[in-house]
């Protein structure tokens, strides 16, 4: 479940709720778990009750709307400096997936160094997750929060831009290359995240996952320009 609700006082707080014996229990204790890690730019959690067999957590809430993502939008410059600010965060100390255990199913033995790293990642940066509040992108829902290389969020990212914005990819590979962590990454290694990443989508779509064409196509797309990348040069 997830409702905005009004406190006496005036306020109101954004509640998601699942089900104690769920999986997504895990996934909503992970956003609490981490929610002081984050920037400042990222909602805090407020506070967690387990009750009648309910996981509930109140988020600050956030009255934004979603991030445009299309070419020339005025939201991609701020979805970019916060994206930079996400590259130099250092993942907590606490139970997260690596970049390996997300991708590494789709990728060679050797490829794992390719995939290290110690930065916190959020790994879905779909519009619909990025709010926009006078003029500043707020990331919201940590729920798949991972950590890997630096560059690994933008190389995401890029993707949403072709399958959410209507980019190509080469105006996608331009908006990736403004962020300096980014700059640093070996094509190879974009290529074996971009490689994989296309992959999952398309086992999520063949297993029959509704509403997921755009980023199947854009992911696939985005990998394909950074496999000729790696092959052309």
């Amino acid at each position: 479940m997830a409702a905005v609700l009004a406190t006496p006082d005036g306020r109101q707080v954004f509640v998601k709720g699942a089900l104690t014996n769920d999986p997504q229990a895990e996934e909503l204790d992970l956003e609490h778990r981490i929610s002081s890690h984050l920037p400042n730019f990222c909602p805090r959690t407020l506070w967690r009750v387990e009750t009648a067999g309910w996981l509930l957590i109140a988020f600050e809430a956030i009255a934004g709307t979603h991030a445009d993502y299309a070419p020339n939008s005025p939201d991609l410059e701020s979805v970019t400096h916060a994206l930079t600010v996400l590259s130099g965060t250092t993942a907590p100390p606490l139970p997260l997936l690596s970049a390996w255990d997300r991708w590494g199913y789709y990728c060679a033995d050797d490829d794992e160094p390719l995939l290290h790293g110690e930065t916190l990642l959020h790994t879905d940066l779909a519009a619909t997750n990025i709010l926009m509040l006078t003029g500043q992108a707020r990331v919201i829902d940590w729920a798949w929060a991972a950590t890997g290389p630096a560059w690994a969020d933008t190389a995401l990212w890029a993707a949403r831009l072709i399958s959410d914005g209507g980019h190509s990819t080469a105006e996608a590979a331009r908006w990736a290359h403004k962020m300096p962590a980014f700059r640093t990454a070996s094509p190879r290694a974009v290529a074996v995240l971009t490689q994989a990443e296309a992959s999952r989508w398309a086992d999520l779509a063949a297993d029959g996952t509704p509403g997921i064409e755009g980023i199947t196509r854009g992911s696939r797309l985005w990998a394909d320009y950074w496999m000729s990348c790696e092959t052309s040069g």
